[in-house]
């Protein structure tokens, strides 16, 4: 069981430190808008959402009520993600603006 507990929290450093390197960058290029804001919630849904998965695998905590509930909870946060990804996709600014 250890091998999931490294594997996750190793998953998830990488993934903040992705989306930190990244809002650096977007922080440096002047780019940093209410977007960005939204990226983080979607990043912090599928890292904490995974993280309650792997928690729920773990047998000294399968059976406690956060150990019922997280499955519940990261299947929640996974709905809004996507869903946050999609309308994120959908109104993603395209070049037909004015030149």
């Amino acid at each position: 069981m250890r091998l999931v507990t490294v594997e996750t929290i190793t998953f998830i450093v990488v993934g903040w430190g992705l989306a930190l390197g990244a809002l650096f960058v977007r922080y440096y290029r002047g780019e940093f808008d209410s977007r960005t804001g939204l990226y983080w919630v979607v990043v912090a849904c599928f890292s904490i959402g995974w993280a309650l998965w792997q928690y729920d695998t773990l047998p000294a905590t399968a059976d406690t009520l956060v150990g019922a509930l997280a499955p519940w909870v990261a299947t929640s946060l996974g709905f809004l993600g996507a869903g946050i990804s999609l309308y994120l996709y959908r109104t993603r600014p395209t070049g037909d603006g004015p030149a």
